[in-house]
């Protein structure tokens, strides 16, 4: 995080450090702390209605101001710089128009990273480039969503073959909990890609999730604070991220529905487990609110019914047996555009949905157990047109 102009000296430091090493560094800054806030309150006063085009450009301006400023401390200090920006040749952000939220052409940045910026690189410059900004093929100016300087730098890893990508962040790393909520919370120096993918798609702010539709399976990405050297420990993320898949449960499942106004408290749902587990059942899945509870279990039916409607509380159970549970998941699914082309699927070809339930890293549908083949096939036809489309797999 670039605050002032002491912070943007410190991080030419920095880096000068790692060059001193013999290790290439390109480097991606985003806009100093609160400029891009400001941007955006002036672009709100314009008019009435300023249309998403022009808001991203003038709040991109934000980080092309950090990019020189960054750039001449670099040159302060001896550092070849060179100040990569929208407007210029080796620009190599390509994107689609999605303003406001655009998401990067892969390939076109990798032929514009490869006929611009590596060359850069290999003359021995370092390249400081604008985060957060994309350009269509069109030339025209886009910015990329939360964390967008974090997107940025994920896709030039990638198009550059990086050994390394370095996050600076205002913490250390990524902690165990939020340590302005719990301060008992503590740093972890290791994360599988799946495991900080999930904790971003669920609430963590150190980086947003979208950095992983990027980040190649053998790029590591280690995450450091602004107040510490580029080679801190800090938290290392590593190891391939599951791609998009469908997967069906090998024994037939039962969803119950239990019903109560206490039935969502804690006790209560761990009865419910325990009398599935008391029949020889196994727990699956388990949703509670504040009147329900859905559980979807392997085991007899008639044996999960009977014990569910015996635990204490319960005011009522219906049940749905013989079905078969198939699971959609893995980063890259979007709930908000994957739900309507899975559920249109199966009803195009006759299978009826059961029960669907939403998660945060996929989709669990239930349909008949005769029919599990049939709706396997057909999610994963859906899914392969939506990957073909740019919807919702990566």
């Amino acid at each position: 995080m670039l605050e002032d102009g002491p912070a943007i000296r410190r991080a030419a430091e920095a880096i000068k450090e790692e060059l001193d090493k013999g290790t290439n560094v390109v480097v991606v800054a985003s806009a100093i702390k609160g400029v891009t806030d400001q941007l955006l309150a002036a672009a709100s006063t314009i008019s009435d209605y300023t249309p998403l085009d022009v808001v991203d450009h003038i709040i991109g301006l934000g980080e092309e101001q950090s990019v020189r400023l960054l750039a001449s401390a670099l040159k302060s200090l001896g550092v070849p710089a060179v100040e990569v920006t929208p407007d210029q040749p080796s620009w190599p952000v390509v994107s689609d128009e999605k303003f406001g939220d655009a998401e990067p052409v892969l390939e076109e940045c990798r032929s514009s990273v490869g006929l611009g910026l590596k060359p850069l690189v290999d003359r021995g410059k370092v390249p400081v480039v604008c985060g957060f900004i994309g350009r269509s093929s069109r030339g025209r100016i886009t910015t990329l969503g939360r964390s967008g300087s974090d997107t940025t730098a994920v896709v030039l890893a990638a198009c550059l073959d990086a050994d390394e990508l370095i996050l600076v962040k205002d913490v250390g790393g990524v902690y165990s909990a939020d340590p302005k909520k719990v301060p008992s919370a503590k740093p972890l120096r290791e994360l599988s890609s799946w495991e900080a993918e999930l904790l971003a798609s669920t609430g963590a702010k150190v980086f947003h999730g979208k950095v992983f539709r990027y980040k190649p399976d053998t790029l590591p990405i280690r995450i450091v604070s602004k107040d510490q050297p580029l080679s801190s420990e800090g938290t290392l993320i590593t190891g391939t991220i599951p791609r998009l898949e469908v997967t069906l449960n090998k024994s037939p499942v039962t969803a119950l529905t239990a019903i109560n106004d206490t039935i969502s408290d804690p006790e209560s749902a761990a009865g419910l487990s325990n009398a599935v587990e008391e029949v020889g059942g196994k727990v699956l899945l388990l949703h509670a609110d504040n009147h329900s509870a859905t559980i979807i279990a392997e085991g007899t039916p008639v044996g999960l019914i009977s014990r569910v409607h015996s635990v204490p509380g319960v005011k009522a159970v219906s049940s749905i047996s013989n079905l078969s549970l198939i699971t959609v998941t893995g980063t890259g699914f979007d709930p908000c555009t994957g739900i309507t082309p899975t559920v249109s699927a199966l009803n195009g070809i006759g299978v009826k949905v059961s029960l669907l339930l939403l998660g945060p890293q996929g989709l669990s549908v239930l349909v008949d157990w005769e029919k599990r083949d049939t709706g396997r096939q057909a999610l994963e036809a859906a899914l392969s047109r939506c990957a073909r489309a740019g919807v919702n797999v990566v």
